[in-house]
């Protein structure tokens, strides 16, 4: 079950007034009442604020913005849109990930990236029109910031600070892309896995008494479906590392333990 509710500051609201009730070929969107006081209203500011699109902006700003936003909470392995879907709608992560992903003819998945909390996503059919060019899930229970086309162009024409900031976030994706596509071309597996786990200490690291915790949890079949290979080959390569003392996986969440050995493979 996902839950939508209203995310207009609380002076435009009408108490006792419901939000529509969407519908997904997932499930169905559960409404929350609109009435919403001050606390709430501060903390989804705060949350507007920590998104890099956004940081720039002041109170009046940002209450300007949360007034095209609607938030919508999805429980993990949730699908929040698919390929070929009708675009209407760009999305914030205010917490959680997901995985943007497509599909081969013959079924096999391929992650192209994971985004995290303070990303965007969606934005490709926001301006072009067109159809969804991935699949997009949720890894864990997150929610989504999410903004209507005709709302979210007239924010830009606006607010040309938005806009120059998306052409910096793209530009870092685009940068990203290429780094993945020639690493997966031209390095042999520890390497693609030793790069993917040193992306994800970057941007899901915790301090660990013996290393550096990854928080996000990821399949080995995941792991596989992000550089190429086949579950098998992720589960040998891990445990190869662990006999090295690179990473250790005695809990669920993969340590990296010598982060500098693992960097090594890359070059």
């Amino acid at each position: 079950m996902t839950e939508t509710y209203d995310f207009r500051p609380a002076a435009s609201v009408t108490p006792g007034l419901s939000v529509r009730v969407a519908t997904a070929d997932d499930g169905e969107y559960m409404a929350m009442p609109t009435g919403q006081d001050e606390a709430h209203l501060t903390m989804r500011l705060d949350a507007l604020r920590n998104v890099p699109l956004f940081r720039d902006f002041d109170h009046d700003e940002l209450v300007e913005i949360a007034a095209l936003v609607t938030t919508r909470r999805y429980t993990k392995h949730q699908t929040i849109f698919r390929e070929g879907d009708p675009g209407q709608s760009f999305y914030l992560i205010l917490t959680g990930s997901v995985a943007v992903a497509r599909i081969a003819s013959d079924g096999r998945e391929t992650i192209l990236s994971i985004l995290k909390e303070r990303d965007f996503f969606g934005e490709m059919s926001i301006f072009d029109t067109s159809v969804r060019a991935a699949n997009v899930r949720t890894l864990v229970e997150t929610e989504v910031g999410v903004v209507e086309r005709d709302g979210f162009l007239a924010l830009i024409d606006r607010n040309p600070r938005i806009g120059r900031q998306l052409v910096i976030s793209l530009s870092e994706r685009l940068r990203a892309a290429n780094k993945l596509i020639a690493s997966t071309t031209s390095q042999d597996i520890r390497a693609r896995l030793a790069s993917l786990l040193l992306n994800l200490m970057q941007n899901f690291g915790e301090s660990a008494p013996n290393g550096t915790r990854i928080s996000l949890r990821l399949t080995n079949q995941e792991m596989a479906n992000m550089i190429g290979t086949t579950r098998e080959t992720v589960n040998r390569t891990l445990n190869r590392f662990w006999d090295e003392h690179l990473i250790d996986m005695r809990t669920t969440n993969v340590v990296i333990t010598d982060a500098d050995r693992l960097r090594a493979f890359t070059t």
